[in-house]
Order: C-alpha cells, then sequence, then structure tokens
C-alpha cells in the first residue's frame, strides 16, 4: 500500500500544482465526490505536519537480493552443507518508485494518499 500511495502522490503531483488542489483532486478520484473544507483543512495539516517529520526522516533504501545462500542437509550423509541460488526474477525487474526516491513533500502527500486508501469510504464507496 506504501508503493501504490506513492504512485498516487506521484500522479497528484503531475496533474495539479498546489497542495490544497492536489487533496481535491485526491478525493475525487480516491471517493468519487468533492471534498469538503472541514476535510482539506485537516489533510493539509495532516500533510504540514507529515512535511516535517519527513524532513527529519530520511527514507531508508530499498534493494533486491540478486542471489541468497540456501543451507540443506545432504540425503544420505546427513551433512549441512550451503549454495548460493541466483534469483533470475530481480534481473529485469522495475520496483515501484521507493519512498527513498521521492522529496520529503511527495512522501507527505503519499501519507495523505494513504489515509485516503484506507478510508471506510474507499473500502466501501456508497
Amino acid at each position: 500500500m506504501t508503493d501504490r500511495s506513492i504512485a498516487f502522490a506521484l500522479r497528484l503531483q503531475r496533474e495539479v500544482d498546489d497542495s490544497n488542489g492536489q487533496i481535491r483532486r485526491a478525493f475525487l478520484l480516491a471517493f468519487g465526490r468533492d471534498a469538503e473544507e472541514s476535510e482539506i483543512q485537516r489533510l493539509s495539516s495532516y500533510r504540514q505536519e507529515m512535511v516535517a517529520y519527513h524532513q527529519k526522516t530520511p527514507a531508508p533504501e530499498v534493494t533486491y537480493p540478486r542471489e541468497i545462500t540456501r543451507s540443506l542437509v545432504e540425503e544420505f550423509t546427513g551433512k549441512p552443507f550451503e549454495y548460493q541460488e541466483i534469483l533470475p526474477v530481480f534481473e529485469n525487474y522495475m520496483p515501484d518508485t521507493k519512498a527513498a526516491d521521492v522529496s520529503h513533500e511527495t512522501r507527505a502527500l503519499a501519507d495523505v494518499c494513504l489515509l485516503l486508501l484506507n478510508a471506510n469510504e474507499f473500502m466501501y464507496l456508497k
């Protein structure tokens, strides 16, 4: 869900320039309705708190393994042994944009998006 909220935030930033407009657009896309002024004010305040938090807290880098070490027991002797297994699934893997790849403003907007994606209204549209 975090990766999807970052993708949602990036879309909002591409489509709308101002922060309140991005929140309005997020409501329209997520809930199919316009946001009320009180909702915009609360989420705008929350977004500012998250900007301050993300400025102080760097996002960790995410790396995907290309190989792993497997441990097994030999069938006839019962002796343990290890071998390297190459993971070809990650050779040409194009991961979603991660938190470390975007600015703290984008991460804060992604937090707002995550709230909307986890809302009951998103899950159960009227």
